[in-house]
């Protein structure tokens, strides 16, 4: 097996500030997003269909919810139209962290066990920018749309009247709560530099976001531990929404949000960090 070291950021020539590096970096991944963008919207059908296919799924789960409330007026104190703003929110983060999770998704398939990891480290760009942005699930877009119109709808239903600071904090606490999305999914993806596996551990866990588009408070204490310390899901929608709906006394909950992503991310990106140096090349 022969190492391959990750290529420096910096090369000769290139901008020796980290302002001036990080506004390269960017500028790269905007290239990589505005080439794939190209190349999908050549195929108009296809973004068609996975709307209609959105549509279609989350349709049903909203039929679902308001079956269930038909039937019951509340749900452990939450009221429809509270349930919905969540579920709403919810979709915009997912939409975000869909958007860059490919890759993330097949890491241990397509970049370790097939060996396409070493053309990454070849290249004089931040290797994680690539993985994310070698290329992009559209349909995330579709979901951030569908949850924006499901929080407006459900915002008129409670009687929302967002001011400034309340569209701010929006700006915030969604990348903030896609961020743990991509943190959590980068830790999985970074399990396979110690233990190779095709289909990885994200399946299962990815199937674990659903619990997050419902208030923590209507599960048991074991699944709210879990979801709050073990996969910090609890952050990605509850706990941002308590700024809009939870009343004064759980706004605070809504501000740990990006604190929460901070530190989660440094984690992620230490693991993620840990498995660079101990990767091996799939040649001989």
């Amino acid at each position: 097996m022969t190492s391959v070291a990750p290529a420096p950021y910096l090369t000769a020539g290139a901008p020796r500030s980290r302002l001036a590096r990080a506004r390269r970096q960017i500028g790269i991944i905007g290239a990589y997003f505005a080439q794939f963008l190209k190349m999908r919207m050549a195929y108009r059908a296809d973004f068609l269909v996975d709307l209609a296919a959105n549509l279609f799924a989350i349709g049903i789960q909203l039929a679902t919810l308001s079956v269930l409330f038909s039937k019951v007026p509340s749900l452990r104190g939450w009221s429809f139209e509270q349930v919905l703003f969540i579920y709403g929110f919810s979709l915009l983060p997912l939409g975000l962290f869909n958007l860059i999770s490919v890759n993330l998704y097949g890491f241990a398939s397509h970049y370790i066990a097939d060996g396409h990891l070493d053309r990454v480290l070849l290249r004089p760009v931040n290797p994680l920018a690539q993985v994310l942005c070698e290329s992009f699930n559209i349909s995330g877009l579709n979901e951030m749309i569908l949850g924006c119109g499901i929080m407006i709808w459900a915002g008129l239903a409670l009687g929302l009247r967002p001011v400034v600071l309340d569209m701010v904090l929006l700006l915030v606490l969604v990348p903030a709560a896609a961020s743990i999305y991509t943190a959590v999914f980068l830790s999985l993806a970074a399990v396979s530099f110690w233990h190779e596996d095709r289909l990885g551990l994200a399946p299962p866990v990815y199937n674990v976001i659903r619990f997050a588009r419902y208030p923590l408070t209507i599960y048991g204490y074991g699944v709210r531990l879990i979801l709050t310390f073990v996969l910090p899901f609890a952050w990605v929608a509850y706990m941002p929404s308590l700024w809009y709906i939870g009343g004064a006394e759980l706004r605070r909950w809504a501000l740990a949000t990006p604190l929460v992503a901070l530190l989660v991310a440094a984690l992620a990106y230490g693991v993620w960090r840990a498995g660079l140096r101990r990767y091996a090349s799939t040649g001989s």
